[in-house]
């Protein structure tokens, strides 16, 4: 906790809290953006590195046992090996780690490039007690708007068919299309959507 804690000072109070990511925003924001939730609360959110292993390690160690098994297909998942994974950058992998107010982490989207380089996996994670605030759609909006900048236009994502809330997300922010495939809906979406669900998420 306290690790996580130093790494991630939260911003100084007087930056400006973004509603939703801009469409001039940096395509690597390595520099923390403050992004504001639909409660007011504020959160912390820059580009992922391999140094926020230990980071990711305590929001997948805080996730419960639900939010665990929906988010790997299992509760017993080797979460010190998921932190490894997930902290994991290359040219085809891009993440954003987003921090509370206290430097807690909160929040995690990452995307993945395809074998078709024009289409990538995308994956989010959320603090149990941030769900429902419009975290995980920012993180999705934000990274859709780095994976368009490089020449990524599709999004794709399994789901499993009981995880309605992830599902909503998708389709509810960014029209995805999702069909069932050996019972696991597979979802994809343009990543060009980000800029509807900005319009959808601003208008709550």
């Amino acid at each position: 906790m306290s690790a996580a804690h130093a790494s991630e000072p939260f911003p100084s109070a007087c930056a400006p809290a973004e509603p939703f990511p801009s469409a001039c925003a940096p395509a690597e924001p390595s520099r923390p953006r403050v992004l504001r939730l639909r409660d007011g609360s504020r959160v912390s959110v820059r580009a992922a590195s391999a140094a926020d292993e230990p980071a990711l390690g305590v929001l997948l160690k805080g996730l419960g046992e639900e939010a665990r098994r929906l988010r790997f297909f299992t509760a017993a998942v080797d979460l010190s090996g998921a932190a490894h994974h997930v902290a994991s950058t290359d040219a085809g992998r891009f993440g954003l780690v987003a921090h509370d107010e206290t430097g807690l982490p909160v929040g995690h989207a990452l995307y993945a490039r395809l074998a078709e380089p024009t289409r990538a996996e995308v994956a989010v994670e959320v603090a149990d007690h941030l769900h429902g605030r419009g975290l995980g759609t920012q993180l999705i909006a934000a990274l859709a708007t780095v994976a368009e900048r490089h020449g990524i236009t599709r999004f794709v994502a399994e789901v499993l068919p009981e995880n309605h809330a992830m599902l909503a997300v998708f389709r509810d922010g960014f029209d995805a299309r999702c069909a069932v495939r050996d019972g696991v809906e597979m979802v994809e979406f343009p990543t060009a959507a980000w800029r509807l669900a900005g319009e959808r998420f601003g208008a709550h």
